[in-house]
């Protein structure tokens, strides 16, 4: 992110703009919507500026720029027709430490004005970093079409129950849960249409709840998917954004992390294979620590936590506990890994189950019933597999596993950085060593790609 989007208070603030014409009008149309004292320097200007000047929304002197007029400004728009101006106008603006804007010369810029859905006080601002203004402008008619007209009041009505609700709900945490609540829904239509009566009904509801019984907690274990945030749940992203406290794990990526509230606290609990890990009693502690405390908590865990999660033991922790919890499933990474290879994970005909195994349980590497994954046809998906790969390969050929069966390794699956290799059951173990597979990886054991992605393999490009 190069450019951070914030928003300036403008109330009994000046803006300069020099330019009367187009540029500078187009830049006025948003301008005139502030609190700002706008001062306009131009010799002339267009119709629709003098509109605004006999209105009284912006001051004009007509006569043209000087470096004096960069004195007690907030920002400065250049704004003119001419380019060198425009340019000459920011480098006196920059030396004196002003935030800048000059038309059509992003180089020059110090800020980028993005497009805005206006519903005051509710602003949402649209930005490409310059890149594309109307990729900008088509991304603003979509979200002018979902959020109402009356979402702007909506706000003000809660501004005005914010005092109500805090002194109702004096720890902060515990507030930010309750707004959270107020609004989380599937519909974000219908909820962003609740009529101001209703809303104060349902907040007088909550309150009243909030006081008939306990402040507890609650622990929800969210699947947070093979990495992209494209596979995210929406019910994962209404835990997250509804979340006080988010405990997660080494796999999960980033992008899926951002889904949580800014003011959420994020507790890293990674088990790394080479390297320190968080205890499962320690995970516990920490998860009861919190939802005792009234807390909404998210255990967020990659993949599906229901899967090779260790959710048990952290289920039987909660429920020991005397705790209230919840799960939300995530998109397994075996199921992701087959959809980036174009393999159905049951074909009619061939496979009638796949199985789901792990290559290393708590007392080293896993053991199963080798005959049977040894048999023609079988198909696994098989995770946390790399570093046993050599283990799992011997064991299937000692039991007469085909050594030309195909394994799909599909490393990162879904992300930026994935990497699918092909190879059979007797490479498996060297092709995993030789591309430098560390994982995250799922071994697809009995699957190939589709030809097109078996081409692109081939010449091994990371896809």
């Amino acid at each position: 992110m190069r450019y951070l989007p914030i928003h300036v208070d403008t109330a009994e603030q000046t803006i300069l703009i020099v330019g009367g014409e187009g540029a500078a009008e187009a830049k006025l149309r948003t301008l005139v919507k502030t609190d700002a004292k706008l001062l306009l320097i131009a010799p002339e200007i267009s119709p629709e500026i003098k509109r605004w000047v006999e209105a009284g929304r912006i001051i004009w002197d007509a006569r043209d720029f000087s470096e004096s007029d960069l004195d007690g400004m907030r920002l400065v728009y250049a704004a003119t027709e001419d380019d060198p101006t425009n340019s000459h106008i920011a480098n006196l603006a920059g030396a004196r430490g002003l935030l800048v804007n000059a038309a059509d010369q992003k180089d020059a810029c110090a800020f980028i004005t993005p497009a805005l859905v206006d519903r005051s006080p509710v602003i949402v601002s649209i930005g490409t970093e310059g890149t594309s203004p109307s990729l900008a402008r088509a991304v603003k008619s979509e979200m002018e079409q979902l959020l109402p007209s009356t979402l702007g009041s909506l706000a003000n009505k809660i501004n005005g129950l914010r005092a109500k609700v805090k002194q109702s709900l004096p720890d902060l945490s515990i507030r930010q849960t309750f707004w959270a609540d107020i609004f989380d829904g599937k519909d974000l239509r219908s909820q962003l249409r609740i009529t101001e009566s209703e809303l104060e009904a349902r907040v007088d509801a909550k309150l009243a709840a909030g006081k008939a019984g306990e402040k507890t907690g609650e622990v929800v274990l969210v699947g947070a998917g093979p990495g992209s945030a494209e596979l995210l749940t929406i019910g994962a992203r209404q835990a997250l954004h509804a979340a006080d406290v988010i405990v997660y794990d080494r796999l999960v990526s980033q992008d899926v992390l951002d889904f949580g509230r800014r003011e959420a606290e994020y507790i890293y609990v990674g088990k790394d294979p080479h390297g320190y890990s968080t205890r499962q009693d320690a995970i516990n502690a920490i998860l009861n620590e919190k939802a005792q405390g009234g807390h909404q908590v998210v255990r967020l865990k990659s993949g599906d936590p229901l899967i090779f999660g260790r959710a048990d033991e952290e289920l039987d922790a909660l429920s020991n506990a005397g705790l209230r919890y919840r799960i939300i499933p995530g998109i397994t990474s075996a199921a992701s890994a087959a959809a980036e290879i174009g393999a159905s994970l049951t074909t009619r005909g061939r496979n009638k189950s796949v199985s789901f195994i792990t290559g290393h349980d708590a007392e080293g590497f896993a053991d199963h019933d080798w005959k049977a994954l040894a048999t023609r046809d079988t198909r696994a998906a098989i995770y946390m597999g790399v570093g046993a790969s050599r283990f799992i390969q011997g064991r299937l050929l000692l039991h007469g596993a085909d050594r030309a069966t195909p394994v799909t390794v599909v490393e990162n699956a879904s992300r930026a950085n994935q990497l699918i290799v092909a190879t059979t059951l007797e490479s498996l173990a060297d092709d995993i060593k030789a591309r430098g597979i560390k994982g995250p990886a799922i071994l697809l054991l009995g699957y190939a790609p589709r030809e097109a992605i078996a081409e692109v393999t081939k010449l091994g490009v990371a896809i």
